[in-house]
């Protein structure tokens, strides 16, 4: 039996494939030039990061890849590593961590945007004001007869609420089931209502 022929390139420890060199670095001489070149070596993230922003006077456009919400996303780590948000990422490269349980805001309510000018950390709930006061979303009320799911008025409600009858006559009056009745009854539905 022959003895096994190591790659002559040190550290590596597979086998010779021919010119003295093993499969992976005999590819690497063929398609880079040298046996030592690596391909798989990434810039640091900065430098991706901002390989995909495209700079203004105003908002910093994120041009790589989005959720359906419009909000960029960025592998810090590179392929393979999980997502951020890129405006969270640019946010702590230019300001520093974001603290626990916040959130990254946007002054110019661009989602794509990462200039750190335009990035304030907060509250789900200061977030939330932010863009009510903002006009971006209304206030979320969606109970009582503003529900579209309402099958009962703030008129009946206080009618099953004062009558003597039965739940079961009340629904059958009403056009409700029993168990509908029995939770206005018991505040389980309608506690807006007095």
């Amino acid at each position: 039996m022959k003895p096994r022929r190591v790659c002559t390139i040190e550290g590596c420890d597979n086998t010779q494939n021919g010119q003295g060199l093993c499969v992976g670095h005999q590819y690497r001489l063929k398609k880079y030039g040298s046996p030592h070149i690596c391909p798989r070596g990434h810039a640091p993230p900065e430098e991706r990061f901002f390989r995909r922003v495209e700079k203004s006077d105003g908002c910093w456009m994120w041009t790589g890849t989005k959720a359906p919400n419009g909000y960029g996303r960025f592998q810090s780590g590179g392929k393979g590593s999980p997502h951020l948000g890129a405006h969270r990422f640019s946010y702590e490269m230019h300001k520093g961590k974001i603290p626990e349980g916040m959130v990254v805001m946007h002054s110019c309510d661009t989602p794509a945007c990462v200039n750190p000018d335009h990035l304030s950390v907060g509250t789900h709930k200061e977030n939330t004001a932010d863009m009510i006061q903002k006009g971006r979303k209304a206030p979320f009320v969606n109970y009582g007869e503003r529900s579209g799911a309402a099958v009962l008025t703030e008129e009946k409600v206080r009618y099953i609420r004062s009558s003597p009858l039965r739940n079961v006559d009340l629904a059958a009056e009403l056009g409700v089931v029993p168990s509908v009745v029995h939770a206005v009854r018991h505040r389980k539905t309608w506690r807006h209502v007095t």
